[in-house]
């Protein structure tokens, strides 16, 4: 029987790791601690063991679910099915591309990444979405396929600047939705994360919208092939995701 200090041990663990998932953004050990009754020390030491069971990932003293984590829960949950649909164009796409691709979802007004090919990301590549619409390609191709009222709802939370390069006025933000419906893609030149670039298609079923994307460091993918090649494999992969998705009905921009 376990001792009431090993509950006491795993109860805190499973907080600190809910408060990690539950952040839209990295979140340092200070904020976790002023989010619960533990020390900065307890929390550091706790999230070192859940560094070292690969369940977060630390990024500058910062901390985010890994993306074992997030598998975990997308195997176990209800989208399994979407999962097992996304896996075959996405490794395809990622081979094409020689880029990390994945497939994202929004979810309670939140960037969820479903599915991602890492085959070719290096130690240093930040291989995975913040859970940020506004900041990547994946959140804004998600929001260029919202209607109207459901864009307005969800352009009324926080707006962080994660870059740079990142829009955080409304104004700019909704002028750039227009060009991603217009272009039919959605670029992020070093918006979440210095020196990556990202570009995306959504996608939209009867009940989910997403996008398929490719990401990179900004240095390799960049002019025609960040433009123009790499977005004509993307539309392919979309298409092959849809149509292993079809028994739902669907639709692409």
């Amino acid at each position: 029987m376990q001792s009431d200090t090993a509950i006491g041990a795993t109860v805190r663990s499973m907080t600190i790791l809910e408060i990690v998932a539950d952040s839209p953004e990295p979140i340092g050990v200070t904020a976790i601690a002023d989010q619960t009754e533990l020390s900065k020390g307890t929390v550091s030491k706790h999230l070192s063991t859940l560094h070292e069971l690969g369940y977060v990932d630390r990024s500058d003293g910062h901390y985010l679910p890994s993306v074992q984590f997030l598998d975990y829960g997308i195997r176990t949950g209800s989208l399994s099915e979407l999962h097992r649909a996304a896996t075959a164009p996405i490794d395809e796409l990622a081979e094409m591309t020689n880029e990390v691709a994945g497939m994202a979802i929004e979810h309670n007004g939140r960037v969820v990444d479903v599915y991602l090919s890492t085959k070719h990301a290096d130690r240093d590549f930040p291989a995975y979405n913040t859970r940020l619409l506004h900041c990547s390609a994946a959140g804004k191709a998600i929001l260029a396929e919202q209607s109207d009222d459901a864009l307005d709802a969800l352009l009324e939370d926080h707006r962080p600047e994660r870059t740079e390069y990142t829009i955080t006025a409304e104004p700019e933000l909704r002028a750039e939705l227009d060009r991603i419906r217009d272009r039919g893609v959605a670029f992020d030149r070093q918006e979440q994360f210095p020196r990556v670039n990202s570009v995306a298609d959504g996608i939209s079923t009867g009940s989910l919208t997403g996008a398929v994307f490719v990401s990179g460091w900004a240095d390799e993918l960049s002019g025609k092939r960040f433009e123009e090649n790499v977005p004509g494999i993307l539309f392919s992969a979309s298409s092959m995701l849809l149509s292993a998705l079809s028994a739902e009905p669907a639709s692409r921009r």
